[in-house]
């Protein structure tokens, strides 16, 4: 069935997290933003799987939501080249190669797809009334 592919995405979603924290990267921007942040996400991605498995009408929208929050938040605080405290930018950095890139682009591409899962797929079937 297409409707529980939102599983398979937030488990995604929440391995992913975890292998981006694993993965060290050693930058000179890092800030605990990304700690904080990363942490939140990570939790309300467990809580959203949680209660998928438990049919909760709200897990559908948190994951979408934590989905989207992740990918977004991965390109504002990693892929974009903007050098602040609440930025860990890779671009420029020698230590960054492609295992550091790596989950940051599955932490995009995942989010994404989360909150595909979430918001586009339930309104897929929807018949829009024609003007008469």
């Amino acid at each position: 069935m297409r409707e529980s592919r939102i599983v398979p995405a937030t488990a995604a979603l929440i391995a992913i997290q975890v292998i981006h924290g694993a993965i060290p990267a050693k930058t000179n921007a890092e800030g605990y933003t990304g700690l904080v942040l990363g942490s939140i996400a990570l939790v309300a991605s467990i809580v959203a799987l949680v209660g998928l498995r438990r049919e909760r009408p709200w897990a559908r929208t948190l994951s979408g939501v934590t989905g989207v929050s992740v990918a977004v938040g991965f390109v504002l605080y990693h892929a974009l080249p903007i050098h602040s405290y609440f930025t860990n930018p890779y671009f420029g950095t020698d230590n960054i190669g492609l295992l550091q890139w790596a989950p940051v682009i599955g932490a995009i591409a995942i989010g994404l797809w989360c909150g595909w899962e979430a918001f586009v797929v339930p309104n897929r079937g929807a018949v829009t009334p024609r003007p008469a």
